[in-house]
């Protein structure tokens, strides 16, 4: 099934993100060194990065928020392009940089067309996601990587394997699967200041990266996440989830998103301060709440 034919747009989402991932793991095969940003252990960056940010670049020119150069760009003039009824594109070059550099699956790429405010379609390229876990010293060629790539525009998600970081098939028609796992995604920045009550029934799930994590959710490998990390790392994951049925709900009193998605966000693009629960609906986003509690100096507990 393809999408319709009146979503170009995700047509040159798909376009990038292909270019991307072969490019990526270009890098991967050849070997990349890992540096850390502004000093400190907890964002790594490798020329890779880099190398996806300039690909970036060129192919969606200067109405791009990507997270390498947004300094330069700042707040004022990404809340000027994303307000506009323009298309304006978010993009993460590499999500997962760590376990990209390590070699391990939960690592890709992620682009978002975003207009009026908010993400309307969206593309997340796993180049590597299929992990052979039978043999811990398989080592796959970039040629031979098998990976998954999820999209999403007018509301409906889809989904095709990759080899090499292109496409193997046709875009396919994603639904949401309906069997519980009672496992939640837990990222770092979740982690770092709430706690999670397993006495609730919910037990947590991480794989380092805000593409695996969102990929896990809409195959159905865990029931709910969390958002709270940066703005790349969230608008192309929106579209998708949207999509298949999810919700964003406030923690801890529900509340609705914002109509803008910068919103979600402060000034410097992070929604660490802010944590969001992402559900199949609200019951779900109720009793998800009620295990969540801060770990801060004022907990807050969330309602029954």
């Amino acid at each position: 099934m393809s999408p319709p034919s009146d979503a170009p747009i995700l047509d040159r989402l798909l376009a990038v993100a292909e270019e991307a991932a072969v490019l990526a793991l270009e890098h991967w095969e050849r070997g990349v060194s890992v540096t850390h940003k502004e000093g400190g252990l907890g964002q790594a960056l490798t020329e890779a990065d880099l190398a996806v940010s300039r690909l970036m670049h060129a192919r969606f020119g200067p109405r791009l928020i990507e997270e390498e150069t947004v300094d330069r760009l700042g707040y004022g003039r990404a809340e000027r392009l994303l307000s506009e009824d323009r298309w304006t594109f978010v993009g993460d070059p590499i999500d997962g940089t760590k376990p990209y550099a390590a070699g391990l699956a939960s690592w890709g790429t992620m682009m978002a067309a975003c207009r009026s405010g908010w993400p309307r379609a969206g593309v997340m390229s796993l180049p590597a996601w299929f992990d052979d876990r039978a043999d811990p010293f398989a080592v796959r060629r970039a040629a031979d990587q098998r990976g998954l790539l999820l999209a999403a525009v007018d509301g409906v998600a889809y989904w095709a394997p990759t080899r090499a970081g292109r496409r193997e098939r046709e875009l396919q028609r994603l639904q949401r699967p309906d069997r519980l796992t009672h496992h939640v995604g837990w990222l770092p920045v979740a982690a770092q200041r709430y706690t999670l009550d397993y006495e609730q029934g919910f037990f947590p799930w991480s794989e380092s990266s805000a593409v695996s994590d969102a990929a896990l959710l809409a195959l159905g490998r865990i029931d709910a996440t969390c958002l709270n990390h940066m703005l790349w790392d969230a608008a192309a994951i929106l579209p998708v989830l949207e999509a298949l049925g999810f919700g964003l709900y406030r923690w801890p009193d529900l509340a609705p998103p914002p109509t803008r998605l910068l919103d979600l966000f402060d000034r410097t693009f992070s929604g660490h301060d802010a944590l969001w629960l992402v559900c199949r609906d609200l019951a779900a986003a109720r009793a998800l709440a009620r295990a969540v509690r801060s770990s801060g100096p004022e907990r807050r507990d969330s309602p029954d």
